[in-house]
């Protein structure tokens, strides 16, 4: 006896029986997932009828100076309510271990197939041993689309959400799926132990097969670990791609009765892989380094106008490794150009540049390839040679960022690099037809970097050639705080997470560079102060869109002093930009 289950002998009608319910409640856990998009599609909608009964209700005349005790009917009480649930939700349990929502949601989850798995199995051990295998093999489907990361996915127009956005709840399935395979290979071995059938079993293929398949993922999940994943991308990056490529084969041939759902996850699998190629686009470009820094620069033109108005503001692209000359178009040359990529975001705006633009630090892997490359290409004339590159996307969530000129105050933040995300989100804001100079007084850029001369590839000095973005003359300005006192740049270490700062009389000099400065900022030397920001905008109105890219120092300080306006009642729409892998 274990755990209340026996080894018991079934006659012909008992293993008939035992068949239908194994085939049955595997489907009802595949179908299970229907209805949790069906509870996301009614939140939606939900959410789209609030806003506009609360759009009917806030006065038409401006009212920056409003303040969040105002009169409060129940809609404005429910989705204040909402919108602190989900700050809740979102906030981290500990360092590296997730959000609350993903432990309430998987831990929920985690339930609902524990007893899928358990229901009706009477005392029979054999039939909760399979049932464990059977409904996690249910699952891989659905972990399987939300991995896929093309506009095209169900999952992303269902919910509503990017990739980037689903990602924590491919990782959080992923858990459960392994811990369920974990219990049938264990129950399995424990069985062939006390029954004494391990030496005889050991040698068959189903269980050679079952072992290997463990194994793998096994491997798989421990190198999906965000510690191992900091330590080291690339061998997080490529055991994940060669395993979950290869894992479905030996799935497949373990036991007949999961193959209709390993056919449905590679038909998944298969559609994903085409949509990917579909949206790689070849183009030639040129790649330099920027002086003074370990800053990337690709520039890509656009030469129709086409191409140029597909992509909007906000966007990334996974730029695959380039080597300075074309690329077979072989079918392995396409693998490699899918699985050897980095994302990187476009800081233009495509269709008014006309070009693409994409600035990386050069850490490791790729982009230290990249800085190498930079170095390789570049001349004594100042010149940069045209080279062929390959992009796959675009992807991100910036499609379904919402109206910001609803808003009373919009604070975008950003650190470093983060800058790439922001900086065409603010140029569509001040730069739109419609704009005028309340959209600019109501849009509040921060953008926090170790060096001056980091902001080049946004604004070049006065006397250089460089082309960058004019910002419209009408007072719009983003605020550029320096951290780091003068020196060579120095090298990243480490995940890069952190922005150097120093302290007050260290900083950087501004007299000598304040004349170079390009037009539409000003510079300030130390760490921007979150609290004194974030106050200053949320005294200035009760509807507050806030963005933020960088460094997860930067970001969470900016998320816990908004997490204390939000507590007081403030409608904030909060969207952080972030590659976790």
């Amino acid at each position: 006896m274990v755990f209340g289950y026996e080894f018991v002998d079934l006659d012909h009608d008992q293993k008939h029986a035992r068949r239908v319910l194994l085939e049955w409640y595997p489907l009802m856990a595949q179908l299970s997932a229907l209805v949790v998009l069906a509870l996301f599609v009614c939140g939606g909608i939900l959410s789209f009828l609030a806003r506009q009964g609360l759009d009917y209700e806030r006065p038409r005349s401006p009212s920056f100076s409003k303040r969040a005790e105002g009169k409060s009917t129940w809609l404005k009480k429910s989705c204040q309510g909402s919108i602190k649930l989900s700050w809740w939700m979102k906030k981290p349990v500990a360092a590296s271990w997730g959000t609350r929502g993903e432990w309430i949601g998987g831990g929920i989850w985690m339930a609902w197939l524990l007893y899928l798995s358990s229901a009706q199995t009477s005392n029979d051990y054999l039939h909760l041993t399979k049932r464990f295998g059977i409904i996690g093999a249910s699952q891989l489907p659905l972990h399987y689309l939300l991995a896929m990361r093309s506009p095209y996915s169900p999952i992303q127009h269902l919910t509503r959400m990017s990739h980037e956005q689903l990602k924590a709840s491919h990782q959080v399935l992923g858990r459960i799926i392994y811990f369920l395979f974990f219990l049938h290979a264990t129950f399995y071995m424990n069985f062939f132990v006390l029954s004494g059938f391990l030496a005889k079993r050991i040698k068959d293929k189903d269980v050679i097969i079952g072992i290997l398949s463990i194994i793998l993922l096994t491997i798989l999940s421990t190198t999906a670990l965000e510690p191992l994943r900091r330590w080291n991308y690339r061998v997080f990056f490529t055991t994940h791609v060669i395993i979950a490529s290869t894992i479905l084969v030996p799935l497949y041939f373990h036991v007949t009765h999961i193959r209709k759902y390993v056919v449905e996850t590679i038909v998944v699998y298969t559609i994903h892989q085409v949509f990917r190629n579909l949206g790689i686009r070849r183009y030639s470009g040129t790649i330099k380094l920027l002086p003074g820094t370990n800053l990337v620069q690709i520039c890509i033109p656009l030469d129709t106008p086409e191409v140029a108005f597909g992509w909007k503001p906000g966007q990334h692209v996974y730029l695959s490794r380039p080597s300075g000359k074309s690329s077979a178009g072989s079918l392995y040359g396409q693998l490699l150009l899918c699985n050897q990529a980095n994302p990187f975001t476009i800081a233009s705006i495509p269709a008014k540049d006309g070009e693409l633009l994409l600035v990386a630090r050069a850490l490791n892997g790729n982009t230290k390839h990249l800085e190498k490359l930079a170095r390789s290409l570049s001349t004594h004339n100042g010149t940069h040679a045209s080279i062929p590159l390959a992009l796959e996307g675009p992807y991100g969530a910036s499609t379904r960022l919402p109206d910001f000129s609803t808003f009373d105050k919009v604070l975008l933040v950003a650190g470093g690099v983060g800058a790439t995300f922001l900086m065409p989100i603010y140029r569509s804001i001040v730069e739109s037809p419609d704009a005028g100079h309340s959209s600019v007084s109501r849009t509040r850029f921060i953008w926090a970097v170790r060096k001056l001369a980091e902001t080049q590839w946004a604004f070049p000095a006065r006397d250089s050639d460089e082309p960058g973005f004019e910002l419209p003359s009408h007072n719009s300005t983003i605020e550029v705080c320096v951290t780091q006192p003068s020196g060579p740049d120095l090298q990243a270490s480490g995940s890069g997470d952190d922005i150097e700062l120093a302290e007050d009389g260290q900083l950087l000099s501004m007299e000598e560079q304040m004349d170079k400065l390009g037009k539409g900022m000003t510079v300030k030397g130390g760490r921007p102060s979150m609290q004194a920001i974030v106050g200053e905008t949320f005294s200035k109105g009760t509807r507050i869109a806030v963005l933020a890219c960088g460094p997860k120092g930067l970001t969470e300080e900016l998320r816990s002093v908004v997490g204390l306006w939000i507590g007081k009642g403030y409608d904030v729409y909060y969207h952080e930009e972030s590659f976790g892998w």
